[in-house]
């Protein structure tokens, strides 16, 4: 089976992430890039190669990511560490991604959420379309609306430890609920995770139990996002 058109074209994706990406970016860019909104894109030139450049990303920060063609993928990345010098820009990879996303309450798929969550669990009820008349999983979201049994809350650790994705919440004794992401971060030097809890659990300041590797460690409710970047200047 030949693979649809569009997807014969191959890139190459590098992503420039934190508070200096466009002071980085822009002097290597042919188009002006303070305009373009999150997640709305543009087409130029980075370094010489033909790109398409998106003010996207998932660490919490304002980014781009740049698509190139492969072969021009090194002179691109060469350019950006280069104009990065300054700004102590450096390589990283997926991991560190993952753990500046939870800080910002990123949901991730297959972990926060997925074909057995909707978006009021996964407190993402403003994306949905309410007004319009009917949409995929319309039945299911309109129960969960007024029915909601559990809720995806975000979590600090008090006793010591890591909750990590897939680890019970308990009440006594019994799992009552799930961590879907769970780490230490290294901004805010703090072990925090998400989960699905019970509604009466999801209060600020509640007191979660969790098994961490058989151990029974104590978690307190908090707010999210656990850190939010100052609002977009354009």
């Amino acid at each position: 089976m030949r693979r649809p058109r569009s997807f014969q074209q191959p890139y190459a994706l590098i992503a420039i992430q934190g508070p200096a990406a466009l002071g980085v970016v822009q002097p290597l860019c042919s188009t002006e890039l303070a305009g373009v909104k999150y997640y709305w894109f543009t087409h130029g030139e980075v370094a010489g190669a033909r790109a398409m450049i998106s003010r996207t990303g998932y660490t919490g920060e304002d980014g781009f990511e740049i698509f190139v063609p492969p072969n021009m993928a090194d002179r691109v990345w060469q350019a950006l560490l280069e104009s990065g010098r300054a700004a102590d820009v450096i390589p990283c990879g997926l991991g560190a991604r993952d753990t500046l996303r939870l800080e910002a309450a990123m949901r991730l798929y297959g972990n926060d959420i997925d074909e057995t969550t909707t978006p009021l669990e996964a407190d993402l009820g403003w994306i949905v379309g309410w007004k319009k008349e009917s949409f995929i999983a319309t039945s299911g979201c309109a129960s969960r609306r007024s029915t909601g049994s559990r809720e995806l809350v975000g979590f600090e650790m008090i006793d010591r430890g890591i909750a990590r994705h897939g680890y019970p919440v308990l009440r006594d004794g019994k799992a009552v609920g799930v961590v879907t992401s769970g780490t230490q971060t290294p901004y805010l030097k703090k072990a925090i995770g998400m989960a699905y809890v019970p509604m009466d659990l999801t209060a600020a300041g509640s007191e979660l139990t969790i098994d961490v590797r058989g151990r029974a460690s104590r978690a307190a409710v908090v707010p999210l996002p656990f850190y939010k970047r100052a609002p977009q200047e354009t």
